[in-house]
């Protein structure tokens, strides 16, 4: 397959532009003052608001967060539990004196554990469609277009090892989405933005003969970011005392200066698939993806960013993922400009900044910088009928958090390469696995234990 565009110079191999840890190394230079005055979100929103609203002399957009300007957020945080069907009728006041009690609040669903859809699988009540009935078919103009009218399955848009974002079907006659060529596009070109709108169908067979057009660059692994099941976002990591036992490099002394903080963020990777690149257990690597535009548009101009935001992170042998394919958890605190000037500062090499005292788990980058956002046309229609957000009217068309473009990829294929032995100070082999303790470098002992000889009838 053909990547068209830039993109062949794009693919050439990027050299190891790593994270510098002293300062005199570097001519890296932060703005020590940008997070002097940090601000909520709410507050950033309600003070766009009042600016543009002074600009058009129109008040109501001040005086739409009149309480936010007032100091406080909890008139909004109120209305939220009022009109959500599993918090109506709890009391902001109530739930706090409670918590301080350490007494929690249960979600009032009707089903524990939640089921979905319960009342209309058991009572019969209207499903939140056009009809009331379960579809499985859409005359949208839009599902028509993109060839989603019936159930079909797409390959992921990136992460796969065949053409992405193909739809997999055999002809059918209500299957007769809008064509590349309908466009006015090429059906070769298979760029990231190109391919978000790319409507082509092929049979099982000839997908499985295909392949993701960076496979040919060295970009064959699927890495995917999923959230930790036993934690929301980056409370996993967000104290030392627990980031600690995240994973198997916690170590509160840092004995090894290169850590990012008291634990580093690292991919599990089949041990097979690491051997074959050069990469022991433990090791520092590097996680690159689509070059196009990751970790950012042009950072190939702009090398003291690309420092920032190229991922590093520790390898972790672990059997339990298929060949192929490697994971990172969401839940972990990304590099910023801060933690890596400050890493360059601290005399320990710390990647915290010196400014905000923001703790990072990275030393360079994050899972992040591996995703991207897609849009997909059937996530932005004006046609489909949805149900609202808090309430259980239906409407039409854009709804958030319901029926709109999600900003949250969570995969891609990537290229991993060795960036510096695991060993303290970047010396010989992670200590884990000097000693035998780690798969494909078990000792003797540890053979014994697996083959379940620690315990013998007598």
């Amino acid at each position: 397959m053909q990547l068209v565009g830039k993109r062949d110079r794009l693919l050439r191999p990027v050299a190891n532009v790593g994270c510098p840890r002293r300062k005199e190394q570097s001519d890296y230079q932060g703005n020590p003052g940008c997070h002097a005055d940090p601000r909520g979100d709410i507050e950033v929103a309600a003070g766009l608001c009042r600016a543009i609203g002074e600009l058009i002399d129109e008040p109501r957009l001040t005086d739409y967060w009149k309480f936010v300007h007032e100091g406080t957020s909890r008139p909004y945080l109120q209305r939220i539990l009022d009109f959500s069907n599993a918090t109506r009728g709890y009391r902001m006041e109530d739930l706090e004196a409670k918590a301080a009690e350490g007494i929690p609040a249960i979600l009032c669903t009707r089903t524990y554990p939640k089921i979905g859809a319960w009342e209309q699988t058991q009572e019969s009540r209207p499903w939140y469609t056009r009809s009331g009935r379960l579809e499985f078919y859409r005359d949208e103009p839009e599902f028509m277009d993109a060839g989603e009218n019936l159930v079909v399955h797409r390959e992921p848009i990136d992460s796969t090892f065949y053409q992405p974002n193909v739809i997999v079907a055999q002809p059918h006659p209500l299957l007769r989405p809008k064509s590349p060529e309908d466009y006015g596009a090429s059906r070769q070109d298979q760029s990231g933005d190109a391919r978000q709108a790319r409507n082509v169908i092929m049979s099982v067979d000839d997908v499985l003969k295909s392949h993701h057009p960076l496979h040919t660059y060295g970009y064959n692994l699927i890495f995917h970011t999923p959230k930790y099941r036993h934690g929301a976002h980056t409370t996993p990591t967000d104290l030392d005392i627990i980031a600690v036992w995240f994973g198997p490099f916690g170590d509160m002394t840092r004995r090894d200066r290169r850590m990012a903080s008291v634990m580093d963020m690292y991919v599990d990777i089949h041990p097979a698939d690491a051997k074959m690149l050069g990469i022991e257990d433990g090791d520092y690597v590097w996680i690159d993806a689509d070059p196009h535009d990751r970790p950012f548009h042009h950072w190939q101009d702009n090398p003291k960013w690309y420092r920032v935001a190229r991922l590093m992170a520790r390898a972790r042998y672990y059997p339990g993922t298929p060949r192929g394919v490697t994971r990172m958890w969401h839940n972990a605190h990304g590099a910023s400009m801060g933690t890596v000037l400050g890493a360059q500062q601290n005399p320990t090499g710390l990647c915290k900044s010196q400014t905000t005292q923001y703790q990072a788990l990275f030393r360079s980058g994050s899972h992040q910088s591996c995703t991207r956002g897609f849009i997909k046309p059937t996530h932005m229609t004006d046609s489909l009928n949805v149900k609202e957000l808090l309430t259980h009217d239906m409407t039409q068309g854009f709804v958030p958090d319901v029926h709109c473009p999600t900003g949250a990829p969570r995969e891609s294929m990537v290229r991993i390469t060795r960036a510096e032995p695991g060993g303290i100070d970047g010396v010989g082999l992670w200590r884990p696995a000097a000693r035998g303790l780690r798969p494909t470098y078990e000792n003797e002992l540890l053979q014994k234990f697996i083959r379940g000889e620690f315990v013998k009838k007598s």
